[in-house]
């Protein structure tokens, strides 16, 4: 699950249209680590699946996403690749939210969300 967490730093990062943008993002990205370590260790079987805790994980990346895509000003490229980005991130998780009622539904979702961080992850690393 590193690899994802590594994404979703390089994703924020990347995406922030400043430098003081940076440590704003900082905090979140922390939470969403720790978030997505927990969520693939429910959804793997390393711990029990948690629907409650799963949906609250989710919500908390949707609403994050929301707030950094509203964040990112300017009109230059880099800035509406970065909010089309964080768009789709969370179209994606609020899918994977609504996808939550089965452990295998979910887990079939959020490999999305995980291919949104690497997408994000391998078009800032080049």
């Amino acid at each position: 699950m590193k690899p994802v967490v590594v994404m979703l730093v390089a994703v924020a990062l990347g995406a922030a249209a400043s430098a003081a943008a940076a440590p704003r993002l900082r905090p979140i990205m922390q939470d969403w680590k720790a978030q997505a370590n927990r969520a693939q260790s429910m959804l793997s079987g390393a711990i029990p699946y948690d629907q409650v805790a799963f949906r609250e994980i989710l919500t908390t990346m949707t609403g994050d996403a929301r707030d950094v895509e509203a964040g990112i000003k300017g009109a230059s490229a880099q800035a509406v690749d970065a909010k089309d980005r964080f768009s789709k991130f969370e179209a994606d998780a609020s899918a994977t939210l609504q996808a939550s009622a089965t452990r295998d539904a979910a887990g079939k979702r959020f490999q999305q969300v995980v291919a949104d961080c690497r997408s994000c992850h391998d078009a800032l690393r080049n």
